[in-house]
This record gives structure tokens, sequence and C-alpha cells, in this order.
């Protein structure tokens, strides 16, 4: 087994708490160190999948962390971050598998054994320091049995975010799931979890031979120093805003100028003013009537705009929230790394001259799978040209790094079909197929990171002329 940020974040996303995603957790191990780390650039279209993105990849021993973050690390205050996991980290766990996350990692410490890959030494020797708040090493990790879990866990954290890469703990994250955790159950009453004295509330040591006006007054002014020192609870505001601009792409609803999706609790890149449209006038403030709006053109005007405009904008609103609902269906749907690859190289042919025609005859007939005209003159037009070549560029990296297309086109199916009914059943949407395959290839485009968009719809009309999508009953003539 190998210890690196992906096997770590593996076990804590095996035991976070209800209602926490991965990029969430991922997001407040990093910014433990770096707490300015900002996972996407200024403006950014849709940020958070593009986070979710990234730590997918870290999850997955894909990439490395970046210098962003080790960096800061190598002179992080060790008592500080041990403290911000206190504070930050500890919240967005299961409370109840704190002694199994404990057993997880001295299990997989335990088996980072010492081997020589590729004439380099990796693995773990037994003197090795492994948890640096404490100053632990292997071997006395091995027999510890009392611990001070988010001490622990920012220990093992700046070992992992200073010593080692995270390319080398891909066979460790398969098997590194729920069933591995509660695997150590048996075994949880072997560890004992020391509380957190600092934690606790005490006075000063405030001498008592005052008059009990003046000690009073001591006591109070201690107190309400420590009260300005506490932060200030994150405002219900903040949450509704990350979903109004994730909904509309971190856009203003009414112009589309910039703003930027933010992180909770922090401001997004533009101006941004949340304004609620009552209709009538004595409705609540509600999420169902609130729009994120530019502060500099567009929220000022509100008062001036007609029902009618009002009406078209909570229309918008409603596309919006309805678009983002069926991505996040099939978010959980993840296609094969070999894909960016396979998208690359469509990019590069779009617009070359010369390419090979393709006879439409020697094509799936779509006729019976596309009832929206436009779409079908489309998708044909693009493949008449494409087919052949894309056919051959999947068939090459299929034997080149191992892309299977037959189970790429099964994925974007199911995608398909999990989408196919609330599509259907929504008055509001006039060309449920176009709309669905606006959806797959919006949704391939985020999880490639934002590349090759026109490569990402050829690749999407190339598996509806496959039979991929649609219509299974279609012939192949």
């Amino acid at each position: 087994m190998r210890l690196c940020f992906g096997s770590y974040l593996a076990v804590l996303v095996s035991c976070k708490a209800v209602n926490v995603d991965n990029k969430q957790l991922c997001e407040a191990l990093l910014h433990s160190v770096a707490p300015n780390y900002e996972f996407t650039f200024a403006g950014q279209e849709n940020p958070d999948r593009v986070r979710e993105d990234v730590t997918s990849k870290l999850l997955r021993c894909e990439q490395n962390l970046p210098k962003d973050v080790t960096d800061p690390a190598r002179t992080a205050d060790p008592q500080e971050v041990a403290l911000y996991f206190r504070d930050h980290v500890l919240g967005l766990l299961n409370e109840n598998l704190s002694k199994q996350i404990i057993l997880a990692f001295k299990d997989i410490i335990a088996n980072d054994k010492p081997e020589m890959i590729k004439n380099k030494m990796h693995g773990i020797e037994d003197d090795t320091k492994i948890e640096l708040v404490n100053g632990i090493i292997k071997r006395e990790l091995a027999v510890q049995t009392e611990f001070l879990f988010h001490s622990f866990l920012a220990g093992i954290f700046l070992y992992i975010a200073t010593k080692t890469t995270n390319r080398y703990g891909k066979k460790t994250i398969e098997s590194i799931d729920y069933d591995y955790i509660v695997s150590f159950n048996s075994r949880i009453d072997g560890i004992n979890l020391i509380a957190d004295k600092a934690a606790s509330f005490s006075l000063p040591n405030i001498k008592n031979d005052k008059a009990d006006t003046e000690f009073a007054e001591d006591v109070a002014g201690y107190v309400v120093d420590k009260i300005k020192l506490l932060k200030p609870a994150t405002v219900q505001e903040d949450s509704l805003l990350v979903t109004l601009l994730s909904e509309a792409n971190g856009n203003c609803l009414k112009c589309g100028k910039k703003l930027g999706i933010p992180k909770r609790g922090k401001i997004p890149v533009g101006n941004y003013e949340i304004v609620y449209l009552k209709q009538p006038s004595n409705e609540r403030d509600q999420y169902e009537n609130a729009v994120a709006l530019c502060s500099d053109d567009c929220a000022p005007i509100v008062s001036e705009m007609s029902a009618d405009e009002i009406t078209d904008l909570l229309e918008s609103k409603k596309r919006c929230a309805a678009t983002q609902a069926f991505l996040d269906k099939i978010s959980g749907i993840k296609f094969q790394n070999q894909i960016e690859s396979v998208l690359r190289e469509v990019h590069k042919i779009k617009n070359t001259k010369g390419l090979e025609g393709t006879d439409m005859k020697d094509l799936v007939e779509i006729e019976r799978k596309i009832h929206e005209p436009f779409l079908k003159d489309k998708i044909n037009a693009s493949m008449a040209r494409l087919y052949k070549t894309v056919n051959g560029i999947c068939g090459r990296l299929e034997q080149e790094i191992g892309f299977d297309t037959n189970m790429f086109g099964g994925l974007m199916k199911s995608a398909s079909l999990m989408l196919d009914g609330g599509v259907k059943s929504n008055g509001d949407i006039a060309d449920p197929q176009e709309y669905i395959m606006n959806l797959l290839i919006d949704n391939l485009f985020l999880q490639v990171g934002q590349k090759h968009k026109d490569a990402c719809e050829i690749i999407i009309g190339y598996l509806v002329k496959r039979c991929d999508l649609f219509n299974e009953n279609a012939k192949q003539s």
C-alpha cells in the first residue's frame, strides 16, 4: 500500500459527514496550509465543476499536489495546522468513524514498505517521522494507542504534503472504500481518543481581591475580547449566492456579465446583488424568486422593469435551475480518463482539409431515431464529413491507450436514459432530444476541464450515428 494524498483523501471521503461533497473536503484540507489557494482562476466558467474535476484527479492519483500547496506546507506552523483541522476539518467527517480512520491510516502506513521502483526507493522506513505535529516515527505509530484526533490527522497530512508524490497510490485507492473502513470495527477498542483540553473554555486567573463590581467587569471584559476573536457565522445568503450563480454559470441573469461563482463565504469576481422578484409584491423573500444580478447595471433598474420583464427573468431562472438539476443528476457518471485524448485528437482534425467523406447510407439510419429536423440535419452534416476519421481515431486509441468506445457509448446512453423521463415531462422543453444532447455535451465538456467543446459536440454526434444513443431499435444498414 502507499500513503499519498489520494489514499489519504480516499479514507476521509469514505468517512465524510452527510451532505459533504468530495471537493468541499479536499478544499478544506488544502486550505489548512494554503488558505488562499484556489482550484480555479478568476472568471472561469463553471468553477464548481472544475473543482470537482481537480478533486477527482487528486483522488485518483492522477496529478500531484500543486506547488502552491506543497511550498507553504513546508513552512507551516504544525500547531496552527492542527488547530485548523480541529475547527474546519473534523466537522466534515462522521465523528462515529474517528477510530476507524486512525486504524486505516495505521494500516496503510504499516504496509507502505520500502522497495525499489524504477531505480528509485519508495516507501516509509521504520525510523521515518510520519506524524509531523507530534514528531511520531513509523515504529512508534505502530504501537501507539492514544490519539488527539485532529492533531494526528494534521500531522499525517503535513507529511504527505511535504514528503510524498501522488502518483504511486492508484492500486491503494482501489481497495479503500466504506467496507475497508468498517473492517476495523473489531479493533476500535484498542484506540483511545484524547480530549482536547485546549478546546474547553477557561477564565484567566483574575484575583478576587477586588470589589465584586470591579471583578465582574474584568470577567465581562475578558469574555467580550474572546467573542470578538470568534469568526462570524456564515450568513444564509452566502449559500444562496453560490446556488444562484452556479445555476447561471457565474453570469448576471439579465445581461450575462461575468460575476464568477464564489466558494462559500467568499465574494465572487464581479459586483453582485441578490434581488427578490416578487409576484405579487407581498410575496416573501425565498429561493424561488431570488436572482443574482450585477450591481452596476441590472440590479438598480429592477424597480423600473415591467411585469413581463420580471416574468422573463423568473423563467430564465427556472430554466437555469432545471439545467443544473439535470446535470447534477448525471454528474455521478464518470468517463474514462482517456476521453480527453480522444477529444484532443478530434479537435485537431475538425478543420483539416481533404478528410475522407462518408456515405450516409453506410451509417445508422437516424430518420426514426431523431424526431427533430434541425438536430437530425446537424448530426448528418457533421458525420458525413467526420465519421470515418473519428471512427479511425477511436479505433487507433483503443489500441494505443486502451480507450473503450463501447464503454463510453454505454455510459452516455445511461446518462441519456437518466435524463429522458424528466426532460420529456417538462412542458417548457420544446425539443427534448436536442436538449438531452446539449446536456450530454455540457457534461462531457465539464468533466474534461472545459476543453474542446467542438470535439465534445462531434463525439456525441458520432455516438448517435453508432446507435448508442436515443433508440436501440435503429438498424445499421
